[in-house]
């Protein structure tokens, strides 16, 4: 083998470990993502394109300030929920007459974790879990046209259209 041949068997190989490395890193952050979830009967787990559609629509519908979280200062349909009353969440949606029974989107906004789909109460159960997982979480119900904001400085705040 000439010296340009081993270049370029050289690169082939490198790219071929980056594929390998990336598609272990994405097992690993499925694989965290189900952990999240004891019942994983009724869990999906999004792939890349659908997980990157989700995000885009939701950023869309709740505009986001340039620090990387919503910018609720444009937002009037919004409030404060305290750590503590975490549980009265579904009661709380409820009560403003949109559906909480709909699938929902967990987003872990950091590290390009996929998007779970599933139950309010299914992430709602597991929530100490999930607000370990990074800075800050969303919940995103698209078709009820709401989100709940956990942020990285322990306020959580649900908007709504």
């Amino acid at each position: 083998m000439n010296r340009e041949e081993r270049r370029k068997r050289l690169e082939e190989l490198l790219k071929e470990r980056k594929m390998k490395e990336n598609k272990l890193e994405a097992e690993r952050r499925i694989a965290e993502m189900l952990a999240l979830f004891p019942d994983q009967a009724n869990v999906e787990i999004l792939d890349d394109k659908e997980s990157d559609r989700v995000e885009n629509e939701m950023t869309e519908v709740f505009p986001f300030a340039w620090y990387g979280r919503i910018d609720w200062n444009q937002w009037s349909n919004k409030m404060i929920i305290a750590n503590e009353d975490i549980a009265d969440i579904p009661a709380i949606i409820s009560s403003l007459n949109i559906d909480n029974a709909i699938p929902v989107y967990l987003i872990v906004g950091i590290y390009k974790y996929p998007l779970a789909k599933t139950s309010l109460p299914a992430v709602l159960d597991n929530i100490e879990e999930v607000m370990s997982m990074g800075a800050d979480q969303y919940i995103y119900c698209p078709l009820s046209k709401y989100v709940i904001e956990f942020s990285h400085d322990d306020i959580i705040t649900l908007g709504w259209l």
